[in-house]
């Protein structure tokens, strides 16, 4: 709906400053012509303006040339009147898409071509007292400097391209040799889903996928905004892609999916939509055609496995343990599964959040160490892949350690000589050594033990000076038992501790536990 109140002084004089400046020449009032542009209609609208202008002194013929002829050559009467007899104007504003635009009313034409008149320094304002000609067949482009006509010729002049081409709102590439302008991760061979707008008369595409979609932006605006075209949908064509290279043909749930359909287009083209929500308006249409329950289908960054799920875990590249995890997940899977990128941890992150103790499952064994392990994770989140190798390491060394005997009851000298011996199967030489300091006792056979065990690690003249004279010659006569308990294979384990501690002279040092397997003999 206009809104009209009564000019100011100030708009009264700006009005009279532009109808002097056009009563020198009509030019700015006319678009410059491309060579495929017919002239004659141009030449008997410049006949109309050049009449007008011949009148500029004659109020009563200005009044009367104000109410025929084109709508320009009105409202250009219109405005030499105004100037004649400065009477306050009604302001008449109403609505464009880049804002409301506002204009006097001095003739009975149309208020595009008021403003056409008004505000023909600007090329785009311009453009308005010329839709009415775009509708019979002729193609407008306004550039920052200028107005162009191509007439019934859809290609645009190269300023006009240029320019949207070093304004565009998204960081895009040149046209590649295909007139093709892609984003980024297209221009990567990435298989994203894109928003197409298609520019025939420039010979030139332009998409950008669904990641570098934004909310606030508006491609098609961008491509169109100072263009006056016969039919606008037929050029500037909009589409979309799902963009999934897919191996099974027709069979497969991409084999044959619908175009972007027309209501989703529309509302697109009236600005209702953004670019992000157009897209993800046409994947969720999308959705229930591929997300089929009744067969499994993988799909890693834009390729489509189909049902074969070996060839799918295989392509995100996953380490032993996230296979293990990932054949666990899958070895039953019904339905739709996809990740954008070709990644084992991007796969196991998604499915963390319903699979965590399936996934975890596949390392441990223990079901009650299971949901210990996800309540940590829930406590301590960070990425699968990392929890996962958190999990494996320590159920590596779970497993290592499993392979030594149980003891029932040790001996403080044999419990410490057993706590060094199995550190050092997890952590090796730097756990050992840091596990032997940290729980050095005052005095007791431990020292002399414990200096042993430094010699064997090759650290007894760096924490000589921890140890008294009495315990370090100990310590020495024990190294080559503690060296033997150290690197002892699991079957020999037992009997390289009874060998330590009875050189130490420690007798009656433990029992083994009931389940555990019997020592090896010899």
């Amino acid at each position: 709906m206009p809104r009209v109140h009564r000019g100011s002084g100030i708009r009264s004089q700006d009005l009279i400053s532009r109808a002097k400046a056009l009563r020198e020449s009509v030019d700015p009032l006319l678009p410059k012509l491309t060579p495929d542009c017919p002239r004659d209609r141009f030449d008997r609208l410049r006949a109309e303006l050049e009449e007008v202008r011949e009148n500029r002194d004659d109020e009563s013929r200005l009044e009367r040339l104000a109410k025929r002829g084109e709508a320009i050559a009105r409202a250009y009467a219109g405005l030499l009147h105004f100037q004649l007899d400065p009477t306050t104007p009604a302001i008449v504003s109403f609505p464009l898409p880049g804002g409301d635009v506002s204009y006097a009313a001095l003739a009975r034409t149309e208020r595009e071509a008021e403003v056409a008149v008004q505000q023909s320094d600007d090329p785009s304002r311009l453009l308005l007292g010329y839709v009415d000609w775009s509708r019979r067949g002729f193609h407008f482009f306004a550039t920052r400097r200028a107005l162009w006509c191509t007439g019934r010729s859809d290609r645009p002049p190269s300023e006009f391209v240029q320019e949207k081409l070093a304004e565009l709102p998204y960081r895009m590439g040149p046209p590649d040799a295909r007139g093709q302008v892609l984003c980024p991760h297209l221009q990567a061979g990435e298989p994203r889903p894109y928003l197409e707008v298609g520019w025939p008369g420039a010979g030139q595409v332009y998409r950008v996928c669904r990641k570098c979609a934004k909310g606030d932006r508006h491609l098609l605006s961008h491509l169109s905004d100072g263009v006056a075209v016969p039919d606008p949908a037929a050029e500037f064509p909009v589409s979309a892609a799902l963009n999934v290279k897919c191996s099974d043909g027709d069979e497969c749930v991409h084999g044959r999916l619908p175009e972007l359909p027309r209501a989703l287009v529309r509302a697109y083209e009236a600005g209702r939509r953004s670019d992000e929500e157009l897209l993800d308006a046409y994947l969720n249409e999308l959705k229930p055609r591929i997300e089929r329950p009744d067969r499994p289908t993988f799909v890693a960054g834009g390729t489509c496995y189909g049902d074969r799920r070996e060839a799918f875990v295989a392509a995100l590249q996953p380490s032993p343990v996230e296979r293990r995890a990932l054949d666990r997940v899958f070895r039953h899977w019904t339905g739709y599964f996809e990740v954008d990128e070709p990644s084992a941890s991007r796969a196991l992150e998604r499915l963390w959040g319903q699979h965590a103790e399936e996934i975890l499952s596949a390392i441990v064994r223990d079901p009650e160490e299971v949901r210990r392990l996800v309540d940590e994770a829930r406590g301590a989140p960070g990425r699968v892949a990392e929890i996962l190798k958190r999990v494996q390491k320590r159920s590596d060394e779970q497993e290592l350690l499993d392979t030594l005997p149980r003891y029932a009851r040790l001996a403080p000298e044999a419990a410490w000589a057993d706590r060094i011996a199995r550190t050092y199967r997890v952590q090796k030489e730097a756990g050992a050594e840091r596990t032997i300091l940290q729980a050095l006792p005052r005095e007791g056979k431990e020292r002399g033990l414990a200096f042993g065990f430094l010699v064997a690690l090759g650290r007894g003249a760096a924490h000589a000076w921890q140890f008294t004279p009495t315990e370090q010659e100990f310590g020495q006569a024990l190294s080559a038992r503690a060296r033997d308990l150290l690197t002892a294979p699991p079957e020999g384990y037992h009997a390289a501790l009874d060998h330590l501690l009875s050189a130490a002279g420690v007798v009656a040092w433990g029992d083994r536990a009931p389940d555990a397997p019997a020592p090896a003999s010899g």
